[in-house]
C-alpha cells in the first residue's frame, strides 16, 4: 500500500553532507565528487549521489527510501507502495498554484551488466563513474544513465525553489527494465494530473512523441536427460564480443544475436559431429540484444578436430555476414566443466530448432513514418536447468495486431516442435500512438524554439516505454518525453554526453513555464 511505514533503520539518511547506507558503507559526496564542475551542478550532484546507490531491477528499496526521505525532509507529500514505486507531490510556485498539474516520470532501476573480467557486485555496489572528454561512463559496467537521468532531473526540480512550475506529481517507477513491472503495478488513481512529461529519452534535439508497445514471451521446452557417453569430452562452445545494445532502440542496426548464432553452431555440432548438449545460457536482460551465449557439449575425442574445423568455417561465415555491425565477433571452443548427463536427442533437437527458427530482428517497418521499425522480436534470454530449457523473447510493435501475430507465430512454432514445448506471455504493455495535436508537444515545440531559435525534430520510436501503461491508467493523458544525449544504453559502452544536459535542463524549465495554463 502507498504510504506504508518503515523503520528508521531501513532508511538511508543524511548527516553533514555524508551519505550512509544500512551496511555501513559511507561516501563523502563533497570530497570524492567525480562530476564536480559539470553544469548544471544541481543535476550532476544528484546524478552522482544516485549512482552511489545499488539500484538494479528488484533491488530498488535503498534508492526508493533515499528519495522518499529526501522529499519528506522538504515537506512534500510522499506515497511509496509495497514494491517501492514513488509518488511525490509538490505544490505549484507563486502564480502557478492553480495551473493544471504536470506529472514528471522516470524509473529508478538500471540494467546491470559488466565487462568480462570485471568483478562488480551490483546488489551491494553503486556505479563507479568516470569522465572521458564529453562523456560520463561506468567503469567496466553499464552507466545507468537510463534512467538515472530522469530521476536526477526530478530531484533537481523538487530541490529548487526558484524555478516557476505548475503543481508537480513526480512518479518514479521500479522494475522498468524487466517488463515495466512498476508501471504495471502503480495505482493511477493517485494521480490528478493529465499532462505527463517523461525524462527517459536520449536525444536532446528531438521531442519523443509516440512509441511501440511490447509483450514478453517465455518459450519452454521440457528436458529429458540421458547419461553422458563414457569417454566423451566436455567442451564449452561460446560466442562473445558482439556489439549488443538496446533491443528496441538498436534493433534496426542489424546486430548479431549471440543466442541465434549459437543455435547455428549447435546445429552443426549435433548434425555433423555427433555432439550432445548439456547446458545452454545467454543474454542478460529482456531488453538487451544478447552479446554472449554459451553451450556445454559432449563429444567423442576423435571428432574434436573435425568439430573445430567446422565451427571455424561457420564462424567465418557469421563474421562476414556481420562484418559491419559486429566486427569483434569471437567464437571459442574450450574445455568444459565436468558433466554426467546430457539432453536427450529429442530435447536437443527441439532446442536447436527453436534457437534457429524463432523470429528475430526487424519484422516490419512503418509505411507512415519514414525509417521507423514497426515490429520486431528479440530472442533475449536463454537458460537451462534440470527441468526445462527457457528462451525469453521481447516483442515490441507500434500496432497491437502485429505484436500478437508474432506471438502467435512463436506459439505455432512450439506446436510444431512438440516435445512438450509451451509458450507463456507476460508484461504486456500497450503502445503510445503519436498525436500531432498534443498540447504537450506543441508547448514543447514553442519552448524549444524560444530557447534554441530552431524547431525540434519530433520522434516516434520503436522503443517501448511505460507511457503506454500510463495512457491506459489515466484516460485522456497528454504525454511527451525529453532527455540528453546517451549512447549504447543497456551495454557496458553506455555513456552520457554531459555537454547536452544543460540544454535539456533549459528546455525542461522553459516547458514548465509554458504549461502555466
Amino acid at each position: 500500500m502507498f504510504g506504508e511505514g518503515r523503520s528508521i533503520a531501513q532508511m538511508l539518511y543524511w548527516e553533514e553532507g555524508r551519505m550512509s547506507f544500512p551496511a555501513g558503507k559511507t561516501v563523502d559526496k563533497r570530497d570524492n565528487s567525480i562530476l564536480a564542475g559539470l553544469e548544471p551542478a544541481i543535476f550532476f550532484g544528484f546524478f552522482e549521489e544516485l549512482s552511489a546507490i545499488p539500484r538494479g531491477s528488484y533491488n530498488e528499496k535503498q534508492v526508493s527510501d533515499h528519495i522518499a526521505d529526501f522529499a519528506r525532509e522538504r515537506g512534500f507529500e510522499v506515497y511509496q507502495d509495497e514494491i517501492y514505486n514513488l509518488l511525490i507531490k509538490k505544490p505549484g510556485t507563486p502564480g502557478y498554484e492553480n495551473s493544471p498539474t504536470v506529472i514528471l516520470h522516470g524509473h529508478t532501476d538500471i540494467v546491470c551488466e559488466s565487462d568480462e573480467g570485471v568483478d562488480h557486485d551490483f546488489k551491494n555496489e553503486g556505479i563507479k563513474l568516470q569522465v572521458i572528454g564529453d562523456f560520463i561512463h561506468g567503469t567496466g559496467t553499464t552507466l545507468g544513465a537510463d534512467n538515472t537521468v530522469g530521476v536526477a532531473f526530478a530531484m533537481s526540480l523538487l530541490a529548487s525553489d526558484d524555478i516557476p512550475h505548475p503543481p508537480l506529481e513526480v512518479v518514479l517507477t521500479v522494475q522498468e527494465e524487466v517488463g515495466k513491472g512498476g508501471a504495471q503495478h502503480f495505482d493511477g488513481i493517485k494521480l490528478s494530473g493529465k499532462r505527463l512529461l517523461d525524462m527517459n529519452w536520449h536525444d536532446p534535439k528531438s521531442l519523443f512523441a509516440g512509441c511501440a508497445g511490447d509483450i514478453s514471451v517465455r518459450f519452454k521446452i521440457p528436458v529429458q536427460w540421458e547419461p553422458r557417453v563414457s569417454g566423451q569430452t566436455a567442451l564449452s562452445l561460446r560466442i562473445s564480443g558482439l556489439s549488443s545494445g538496446h533491443s528496441e532502440f538498436d534493433i534496426h542496426l542489424e546486430r548479431a544475436n549471440a543466442i541465434v548464432q549459437l543455435g547455428r553452431l549447435l546445429r552443426i555440432a549435433i548434425r555433423d559431429a555427433g555432439a550432445s548438449v548439456a547446458e545452454v545460457k545467454g543474454g542478460v536482460n529482456r531488453y538487451v540484444i544478447p552479446g554472449e551465449a554459451e553451450a556445454i557439449i559432449s563429444i567423442d575425442a576423435s571428432r574434436i578436430a573435425d568439430l573445430r574445423q567446422r565451427i571455424e568455417a561457420e564462424a567465418a561465415s557469421i563474421a562476414l555476414e556481420y562484418r559491419a555491425s559486429d566486427p569483434n565477433l569471437k567464437v571459442t571452443v574450450n574445455s568444459g566443466r565436468q558433466i554426467t548427463e546430457v539432453f536427450s536427442a529429442h530435447s536437443a533437437r527441439a532446442l536447436v530448432d527453436a534457437m534457429n527458427l524463432l523470429p528475430n530482428g526487424v519484422q516490419s517497418k512503418s509505411l507512415q513514418v519514414e525509417g521507423l521499425v514497426e515490429s520486431s522480436n528479440t530472442v533475449a534470454l536463454l537458460s537451462s536447468d534440470e527441468e526445462a530449457i527457457e528462451i525469453v523473447n521481447t516483442v515490441p510493435s507500434a500496432v497491437s495486431s502485429r505484436r500478437y501475430n508474432i506471438v502467435d507465430k512463436i506459439r505455432q512454432l512450439s506446436e510444431l516442435i512438440g516435445n512438450g514445448a509451451s509458450v507463456e506471455t507476460f508484461a504486456d504493455c500497450p503502445e503510445w500512438p503519436y498525436n500531432p495535436h498534443s498540447r504537450m508537444l506543441n508547448a514543447a515545440k514553442a519552448a524549444y524554439e524560444r530557447e534554441f531559435g530552431e524547431q525540434p525534430h519530433v520522434e516516434v520510436s520503436h522503443s517501448s516505454l511505460e507511457l503506454g501503461l500510463f495512457r491506459k491508467k489515466v484516460p485522456d493523458i497528454d504525454m511527451l518525453s525529453i532527455g540528453p544525449e546517451a549512447f549504447d544504453v543497456h551495454t557496458t559502452r553506455e555513456r552520457l554526453n554531459h555537454t547536452t544536459v544543460d540544454s535539456t535542463w533549459r528546455l525542461l524549465k522553459s516547458l514548465l513555464r509554458e504549461l502555466r495554463t
